[in-house]
């Protein structure tokens, strides 16, 4: 399920600024009474949006949907954020509603450089079908310090090293540049290169053990670089 209307229009007025139906319409391939509906299932979710602002009228998000008297941490609202967009990609049901407008409340608290950033990493973020029953039988909830060493490596781009168990139990220990995460629900992916072998692996979280994170960064590469059979089975949230 690729992203809605909405969600379009969302990311858009995301930036803070000033912006007339027309123009939300043409950068979002939408029509302008598309767009009406948009901003109203927008305010239904709770966003604030300021009306007639600047000169030739417009509308924009308004300070107070910053949810002031939330306190987040920087990684704790880009971890946020990246649990609104795989919700929002699964297309769960009951939540569906309103998560356009959450995610558009929360990215709005962001500088414009930093949603940039934001913006790149959910592009690294890719969800595909959901786990086979092989795999769902099997899948065991990642450790919470190895999963949050991952994320901030992800996050700030830094190679990682970890040992890792396969499932015949076999133990090695890999240096990995963390490009991508997958998800095939439940089930999460680390697909990065290997930094010994110059080639891409994937690992399943639930077989990382003892990460480190190392002061060495890396370049973000293509995923059909790293794993040619990703493209087109997942998508980025």
């Amino acid at each position: 399920m690729g992203p809605t209307a909405t969600d379009r229009i969302a990311d858009l007025m995301s930036d803070g600024q000033v912006w007339t139906g027309q123009l939300l319409a043409q950068r979002s391939g939408s029509s302008l009474r598309t767009v009406r509906r948009a901003v109203a299932a927008l305010r239904e979710a709770g966003v604030a949006i300021d009306t007639d602002v600047g000169r030739g009228g417009g509308i924009r998000l308004c300070a107070r949907s910053a949810l002031p008297s939330v306190r987040l941490s920087h990684r704790e609202a880009i971890g946020m954020l990246f649990a609104l967009a795989v919700a929002e990609s699964l297309g769960l049901p009951l939540l569906g509603g309103g998560l356009a407008g959450l995610r558009t409340r929360l990215s709005s608290t962001f500088a414009p450089t930093e949603r940039t950033h934001v913006q790149r990493l959910r592009e690294r973020i890719l969800v595909g079908h959901p786990a086979s029953e092989a795999v769902r039988n099997t899948w065991r909830e990642p450790d919470a310090r190895q999963a949050q060493l991952l994320q901030e490596a992800f996050i700030s781009s830094r190679v990682v090293q970890f040992q890792y168990r396969a499932r015949d139990q076999r133990l090695t220990w890999r240096r990995v540049e963390p490009q991508y995460l997958l998800l095939n629900h439940p089930a999460w992916y680390l697909l990065g290169l290997d930094r010994d072998t110059a080639a891409g692996r994937t690992f399943r979280l639930d077989g990382i053990e003892r990460l480190q994170v190392l002061d060495e960064g890396f370049v973000q590469l293509p995923h059909r670089r790293l794993a040619p059979e990703v493209e087109g089975a997942f998508r980025p949230v």
